[in-house]
């Protein structure tokens, strides 16, 4: 059973004629009649009877009729989910990323994407590991990744998008807080206590950079998995916290003390892809990068 014989039998079953059904599917009768015998033959029973000029269902072939709509229906609905993916209009444009980055600078760029294309769907993946992000762009499992630190060079290609300074984020009402003006140093912060995310993530990262130039090396407190505890683990008093712009603001909205820090702590944030692999959609999202955060940095391979 195939989806041609599927499609013959629904003709006839609706046509309720087999010369109807033919003329409807422009195919010769007698190719009509022989592909409705291979499907009765291999279904083992009669699925019409034969009526003069016309034709009317057995009980087995009103039985077959739902069925056999069902499967053709989905036959469509796998053919058109293929088509889309190479359709610049739809399928899904794929981004892995950092939730540290997710409110700056990607929030505005996904926003301004979905006005311009509307039916194309964005799916942002958050890693654990920097690593993560270059193997999943390397192997093709996204189209784009967001990337702190120095973006690789060959078979990567990358976008700037910004420098964001990571901030000093402190319990509500603490002494700081009269003078937020004055930059904090690593050492006050370690004295408070450090809250931060596990070694090899990307803010642990450069906290741990900036602990061992203060041979601080090792004096993080609390470790959470749950970038999303910090703040409430800061605002409970547990500890301080080394932020980017984007949740340091969000931070200071629910009552933490956020300063600079001395000297200033800055991530260079870039988009990243697979170079010869830009698709529209993802040629679409850097168009976009270019107009918000200025000059493409790209590798030899000049897909802009």
């Amino acid at each position: 059973m195939d989806r041609r014989q599927l499609t013959h039998f629904l003709a006839v079953a609706h046509a309720g004629s087999l010369t109807r059904a033919a003329a409807h599917l422009r195919i010769a009768q007698p190719s009509l009649s022989h592909s409705i015998r291979a499907l009765e033959t291999e279904l083992g029973t009669q699925l019409f009877q034969r009526l003069g000029r016309g034709v009317a269902l057995t009980p087995a072939g009103e039985a077959l009729v739902e069925p056999a709509a069902r499967t053709l229906r989905a036959f469509e609905i796998a053919a058109s989910t293929v088509r889309s993916v190479d359709n610049d209009e739809f399928g899904t444009l794929r981004i892995i990323g950092s939730t540290l980055w997710a409110l700056t600078p990607l929030v505005p760029l996904v926003t301004e994407f979905r006005r311009l294309m509307p039916n194309v769907r964005v799916s942002v993946s958050d890693p654990e590991h920097r690593d993560d992000v270059l193997e999943q762009v390397r192997t093709g499992r996204v189209d784009l990744g967001l990337l702190e630190g120095p973006p690789p060079a060959g078979r990567f290609a990358s976008q700037y998008l910004a420098d964001l300074e990571l901030l000093a984020v402190l319990p509500p009402n603490h002494a700081r807080s009269v003078d937020s003006e004055t930059p904090v140093t690593i050492e006050e912060l370690a004295e408070i206590g450090l809250i931060s995310t596990p070694t090899g993530t990307a803010l642990r990262t450069h906290l741990d950079q900036r602990l061992d130039l203060a041979d601080r090396s090792g004096q993080v407190q609390i470790e959470t998995a749950h970038l999303a505890a910090l703040v409430p683990l800061v605002l409970s008093g547990a500890g301080a916290a080394l932020l980017p712009e984007g949740m340091a603001a969000t931070a200071i909205e629910k009552g933490a003390t956020v300063v600079g820090l001395a000297p200033p702590s800055l991530a260079r944030v870039s988009l990243i892809w697979r170079a010869g692999q830009l698709d529209p959609r993802s040629r679409t999202m850097l168009t976009l990068a270019r107009e918000f955060y200025g000059t493409v940095e790209t590798d030899q391979s000049g897909e802009l």
